[in-house]
């Protein structure tokens, strides 16, 4: 799921914030309980999101974003983020993105916004999965 209402003037920019990484198949991009001081937002490749070390919840694909709940909440990352096959990730530092929207607001708006719509989605694909599994027993 990706950042709907940013236009590409917008990613234009955050990528001139970011620091391109590639990571290696099974290297970790977040840590489940670590404070991730980056946003992060796939190029290409892809990557899964763990609760548990190797249950896979949510998979992920070039153009998705991880961390945003940490960035949200300034706190703990809730899941693990492991890179699938080698997969390159632009990575946003929080304090360049703060800066970043401290000049621009509309892009602060548009950036939250996309933010709040991708987890509406991603919490209505949840309960979906929820209600199917619990249906089955």
């Amino acid at each position: 799921m990706q950042l709907k209402y940013l236009t590409a003037n917008d990613l234009a920019l955050l990528r001139t914030i970011s620091q391109r990484r590639i990571f290696k198949s099974r290297e970790m991009i977040i840590s489940i309980n670590s404070r991730p001081n980056a946003l992060f937002m796939l190029v290409s490749g892809k990557a899964v999101v763990e609760m548990v070390r190797g249950v896979a919840i949510a998979k992920l694909g070039p153009g998705d974003i991880c961390g945003e709940m940490a960035f949200i909440e300034s706190d703990a990352a809730s899941a693990s983020v492991v890179a699938q096959i080698e997969t390159e990730v632009d990575v946003m530092e929080l304090p360049r993105i703060q800066e970043v929207f401290t000049q621009h607001p509309h892009l602060e708006a548009r950036f939250y916004k996309s933010l709040a719509l991708m987890l509406s989605q991603r919490l209505r694909w949840t309960s979906a999965q929820l209600a199917k599994a619990t249906a089955q027993k």
